[in-house]
């Protein structure tokens, strides 16, 4: 079945889609995104998706003509066009084709691009966890926008793979723990469900949001709060979540074992029975 992509009014094939080469989004970041799976062929809490989509493009301030019933219309037709039991779609909107120069142009048409392709399998991961890493927290200070910007994302990754681990744990210079390269990050302490709150130092992840519903659903105790970096290596269970991983348990941070235990499993459990079925 195709990889498939749309771009400004256009479906193709994935590997014959472009964007200029002076389009803002590749040359200065000036861009935000969202990644939007399905269950069952049906998309996984889109309106909130959405939502988040709009409000980062307020915040950047990048104008534009979408609205929700047509992306929602274009994201089930790309479903249908690309086939695959199970789909993950990318949108990207940037600010368009403009003379290289920071300063926001007068006038400008978006970009926007949509891809569709086959949902990777987390599976292994959920079953047999990961190792991570923390590292200090160098990036810029509006984590709550889903911005293309994630060079330090990236670099903290790598560092990540370098010393053996599967991923990496932003901690910001006040010892509170942040959220990972692309992943919230909760901890079972005393049998209580805790994640860092919302702010401009996270990225409020929907299945964050669901995780938390899902854990006071099935009566554990959940609060957003400031987690300390000695909180998080004195767990009794931790994991990351993310829209395509689901509940990743963390195994080890900086080589330290973390406790396992059956709350995490349990909320993942009722999170699919709530959201996902």
């Amino acid at each position: 079945m195709p990889e498939i992509a749309y771009v400004n009014g256009k479906f193709l094939p994935l590997e014959q889609a472009t964007v200029p080469v002076e389009d803002r989004g590749y040359q200065f970041a000036d861009a935000v995104y969202e990644v939007v799976r399905t269950y069952g062929g049906r998309p996984f809490a889109l309106d909130e998706h959405l939502a988040r989509l709009f409000r980062s493009l307020v915040s950047i301030q990048l104008e534009h003509h979408l609205d929700a019933g047509q992306l929602k219309s274009l994201i089930g037709e790309a479903i249908q066009r690309a086939g695959f039991a199970e789909t993950m779609i990318y949108i990207q909107i940037s600010r368009g084709v403009a003379k290289r120069h920071r300063g926001i142009p007068v006038s400008y048409e978006p970009t926007f691009v949509l891809t569709a392709r086959a949902m990777p399998d987390s599976r292994y991961l959920r079953e047999h966890g990961i190792t991570v890493i923390t590292v200090p927290d160098n990036r810029w200070g509006r984590c709550d926008i889903k911005s293309v910007a994630l060079l330090a994302n990236v670099l903290a990754y790598q560092a990540a793979r370098q010393a053996g681990a599967n991923d990496a744990i932003f901690v910001g210079a006040d010892d509170a723990v942040c959220e990972a390269t692309a992943a919230n990050v909760f901890i079972i302490r005393n049998g209580e469900l805790l994640t860092p709150p919302e702010g401009p130092k996270i990225l409020s992840g929907i299945t964050r949001n669901k995780l938390l519903e899902a854990a006071r659903a099935a009566g554990i105790p959940a609060a957003e709060r400031r987690i300390t970096k000695a909180e998080l290596l004195g767990a009794d269970e931790a994991f990351l979540c993310s829209t395509l991983a689901e509940v990743v348990p963390v195994l080890t941070v900086d080589g330290q074992k973390i406790g396992t235990g059956p709350l995490a499993q349990r909320i993942y459990e009722r999170f699919i029975t709530m959201f996902a079925s």
